[in-house]
């Protein structure tokens, strides 16, 4: 995934592995937002993304990743809508 998501955004980097921890029901999570207790499997992701620079510095990367995230998904529906037209 970092990978395909590097295509891009080409400062978009893992900081260090991802992160898997089992959480049981002798010590449920609590998340103050959310009613509850919740068990299972936790996935902590740690990245770093460092901008372009074009416009903005580039420890404004979450700016960039953000736009470029938009523009991917805003051209992927544009494919998506050429090939419905298409057919």
């Amino acid at each position: 995934m970092v990978a395909q998501v590097q295509t891009y955004v080409p400062g978009y980097r893992l900081k260090q592995e991802v992160q898997f921890e089992h959480i049981g029901s002798n010590q449920p999570l609590r998340i103050p937002e959310m009613n509850g207790e919740f068990t299972g499997l936790k996935v902590s992701v740690f990245l770093e993304v460092e901008g372009a620079a074009h416009y903005l510095p580039a420890y404004a990367g979450n700016l960039d990743i953000m736009t470029s995230a938009a523009l991917r998904t805003a051209e992927r529906m544009a494919a998506r809508m050429h090939e419905g037209s298409a057919a």
